[in-house]
């Protein structure tokens, strides 16, 4: 990583800052769909590149991850009693144990971490599995950047490869479908989510590799879908669907009680396959960073597996009075060392690190969020990498970084990565992408 990166930049200090390539750049994300609220996705000119170290301890990584969350769900499903370090109110966990055809408990997520480059530790963020998404923005930024001069020249001394995140999907999917009990020759597979907040450029691109699959694929609102006790219709031409790629995350459908039942009462019925299943909200609520430290979690872990959480996992307590292991007065002394976040919810929304806010702003918010299902969690600090941001030829800056990879059924495909100059490294925060390449591999 590190090493490709500072031959990536000296690529860029050659040809003088590539202005012309990194004008082509811009220009070719200001043509395509990877825009976020309004405008082209920023993204720095100087990606992420992996070598085949890096992706053997990476994929290892994802192994141990996918197995651990793995049987964090199991033991959620079998025991009535684990369920109770979740807090899920009635719906979310009536969703979560629905049927379910297919063994695979974790088919999609990405696992974003605060990594460290030298020495390869790190800590997770998070683990996103309902909406994983921004598979596009990837895609695109490292499209672009292939046809610079930049990457020429890095390409001279390196085999340099994109990483593929939709073709990868259509055949894990369709692995896990083939599983299960409502598979059927020439299917019909939608892509679901709320209309107005899915990302279609994402959406798009996944019904076109369905298709290059030969399956036939559409996208359907939540919202919108029919069921008349045996088959789950589209009511726009009555197709009946077979198998659902969820988007939707399972905290946006519990806010319009009522209004996606049809989808919801195909599943019950064990009348379409849904991938991923509502079981996987268990690993999505942030209460999952409350269970890897939970006694009842520890029993059921091999002593390897428990080490990974003490190494990797960050310490995460709910923010109640009622929580005895939690030292408020500590986390209202010692901002810089504490993030709240809500429960459940996505996006970062909700989400303030201590070491954004002043120290009475701080004790003001938690204070507001007590008793108000947020969690507090051990804040790490991000690691900082060296970035051009394109049109400002070789100037260097140093900005936080987050990586994320997308695994599919343990294996990772491929990474989204944010970069940040606040507590908060997203978009919505002035935040950035970088792309991702496979070097060497």
């Amino acid at each position: 990583m590190k090493q490709e990166r500072r031959e990536w930049i000296k690529a860029v200090q050659e040809l003088e800052g590539d202005l012309p390539g990194q004008v082509r750049a811009l220009k070719a994300i200001e043509e395509s769909d990877a825009w976020v609220h309004g405008k082209p996705v920023a993204f720095s000119y100087v990606p992420n590149l992996f070598n085949a170290q890096d992706m053997a301890f990476l994929q290892d990584t994802c192994t141990m991850t996918h197995r651990i969350l793995t049987k964090v769900i199991e033991r959620f499903i079998e025991d009535p009693s684990y369920r109770e370090i979740f807090h899920f109110p009635p719906e979310a966990e009536r969703l979560i144990l629905l049927p379910c055809g297919y063994e695979e408990k974790l088919p999609m997520g990405r696992f974003d971490i605060f990594l460290d480059e030298d020495d390869k530790s790190f800590k997770f963020c998070e683990f996103n599995t309902d909406g994983s998404g921004a598979m596009s923005r990837d895609h695109l930024v490292s499209r672009a950047l292939m046809e610079t001069d930049s990457f020429k020249r890095f390409a001279r001394t390196h085999k340099v490869e994109p990483f593929e995140l939709f073709d990868s999907w259509v055949e894990a999917f369709m692995g896990i479908f083939k599983t299960d009990p409502c598979y059927v020759e020439n299917p019909t597979v939608c892509v679901t989510d709320f209309r107005e907040s899915g990302v279609f450029s994402d959406f798009n691109r996944f019904i076109e590799a369905f298709q290059r699959a030969g399956v036939n694929a559409r996208f359907v609102d939540v919202r919108s879908f029919t069921f008349d006790g045996e088959h789950l219709i589209d009511p726009s031409d009555g197709t009946v669907i077979n198998a659902i790629y969820r988007r939707s995350v399972t905290s946006e459908i519990l806010q319009h009680p009522g209004e996606c039942d049809a989808m919801i009462d195909a599943v019950a019925a064990g009348k379409v396959c849904l991938i991923g299943h509502f079981r996987t909200t268990v690993v999505h609520s942030k209460m999952v960073n409350v269970a890897l430290f939970d006694p009842r979690t520890r029993a059921f872990l091999t002593d390897e597996e428990w080490a990974f959480v003490q190494a990797h996992v960050p310490v995460t307590y709910r923010l109640r009075h009622d929580t005895a292991e939690l030292d408020i007065s500590a986390v209202k002394a010692d901002k810089d060392a504490w993030i709240i976040k809500p429960e459940d919810d996505y996006g970062a929304s909700g989400v303030y690190p201590g070491v954004d806010f002043s120290q009475d702003e701080w004790e003001r918010l938690v204070d507001e969020n007590m008793d108000n299902a947020y969690i507090a969690q051990e804040f790490y600090p991000p690691r900082k990498v060296n970035v051009i941001l394109p049109g400002r030829g070789t100037q260097m800056e140093s900005w936080q970084q987050m990586p994320g990879f997308y695994q599919y059924c343990g294996k990772i495909c491929g990474f989204y990565v944010r970069l940040g100059r606040e507590g908060v490294i997203a978009l919505d925060h002035g935040g950035i992408i970088a792309n991702s390449y496979k070097v060497d591999c």
